[in-house]
């Protein structure tokens, strides 16, 4: 049996795997990824790459504080990565108007009061100035607002950014790895074998999505993450219709520079099947066309679906393993992989090397669905 030794073994190839395997590199750290499949070609490939905005300093809840470090990395960790690779990951604040549904109150109040609370610039706006953001966006909807520091990126060129710089930091990324054996002693996992490869560490990050639960299954460590499907519809058009993202509760259009446009996003439970229906894709057009009637002319360019790792609570399991001494885990982010992938990745890298995350890890354990 062949064998290969490295600090760090990734397992999934995801953005938060391409991430933390990158910002491990950069420590000075040895690091093989390997992936079942193809690396970023799962949820954070199918997703639309929203960013939403965030302030550090206010963020009391653990959604928050993730999203707001998160938030305060993605400029500059975007105009690395294009400065390393030449590859343009499209990041730029796009601005979002979010709409809330005729005789919500409640909805409104609740999340408007968190946004203030955060002190996240946002602007209550009438259908006019909504119309002005927006052009063609329907005049009958009412209540409307706007937070201009709401950013996006293009999903697959970031995955494709990430990727080209963990090679260029000499990461081992091995695709199709299907079929793997853990070996342990005591409090340790020491080796992963796929076929007759054995490939020996000093620390194991599992970081494979809605695979994640039985990877740590085999382990012995049971998790609550099953996958969600999400099914998406991209339009093409001319030119660029309008700029902002636009968001009515977990539905959305996010316009791409090129004139593309994505709607989304289904929640389904549907296990591992990841094909689109007639119903999810007639579904998601026929929300388009009433928010933008404009849109019920654009031409369909193609349809997907990604499976979203799914938590109880909606959050990501992140640090260490309780029972090994050496194990860690990133997974579970839901809708939110990409997004809060920037600090993900630092947080982990951080918990690898021994240093106390910039951000408390509360409400975010490994271990806070266990029972005691």
């Amino acid at each position: 049996m062949r064998s290969t030794y490295s600090d760090i073994l990734f397992l999934g190839g995801g953005v938060v795997g391409l991430t933390t395997a990158l910002k491990m590199a950069e420590r000075g750290r040895s690091v093989i990824l390997l992936d079942r499949k193809s690396t970023g070609q799962e949820a954070s490939w199918a997703g639309a790459g929203m960013l939403p905005p965030g302030n550090l300093k206010k963020a009391l809840t653990p959604e928050a504080r993730l999203r707001s470090y998160s938030h305060s990395l993605w400029t500059s960790f975007s105009a690395e990565l294009l400065d390393r690779t030449g590859i343009d990951n499209e990041f730029h604040v796009c601005g979002a108007i979010e709409i809330f549904s005729n005789g919500t109150d409640s909805e409104r109040h609740t999340q408007l009061q968190a946004w203030t609370q955060e002190e996240i610039e946002v602007h209550r706006i009438a259908p006019a100035e909504a119309q002005n953001l927006a052009p063609g966006l329907n005049p009958l909807l009412q209540e409307i607002a706007y937070l201009p520091q709401f950013a996006q990126v293009r999903n697959p060129k970031h995955l494709q950014a990430v990727r080209a710089a963990c090679l260029q930091q000499r990461v081992t990324i091995v695709e199709n790895a299907e079929g793997i054996e853990f070996e342990h002693s005591g409090d340790r996992v020491i080796a992963v074998r796929v076929g007759d490869q054995q490939y020996s560490f000093e620390q194991l990050c599992i970081t494979a999505g809605a695979w994640s639960t039985s990877i740590l299954q085999m382990l012995g460590f049971t998790v609550p993450l099953k996958p969600v499907r999400g099914q998406m519809v991209q339009l093409q058009l001319p030119t660029q219709l309008f700029p902002c993202v636009i968001e009515q509760g977990r539905r959305y259009l996010v316009p791409r520079l090129d004139g593309l446009i994505l709607i989304g996003s289904t929640e389904e439970d549907a296990g591992f099947q990841k094909q689109t229906t007639p119903e999810g894709v007639a579904g998601l057009l026929e929300f388009a066309s009433q928010l933008m009637p404009p849109l019920a002319n654009a031409s369909v360019a193609r349809s997907w679906a990604g499976l979203r790792p799914g938590s109880p609570d909606e959050l990501p399991l992140l640090g260490a393993v309780p029972g090994f001494s050496n194990l860690f885990v990133g997974a579970g982010h839901f809708r939110s992989g990409l997004q809060m992938s920037p600090a993900t990745a630092a947080i982990l890298a951080d918990l690898m090397l021994g240093i106390l995350p910039a951000i408390s890890l509360d409400g975010l354990q490994a271990d806070r669905f266990q029972l005691s």
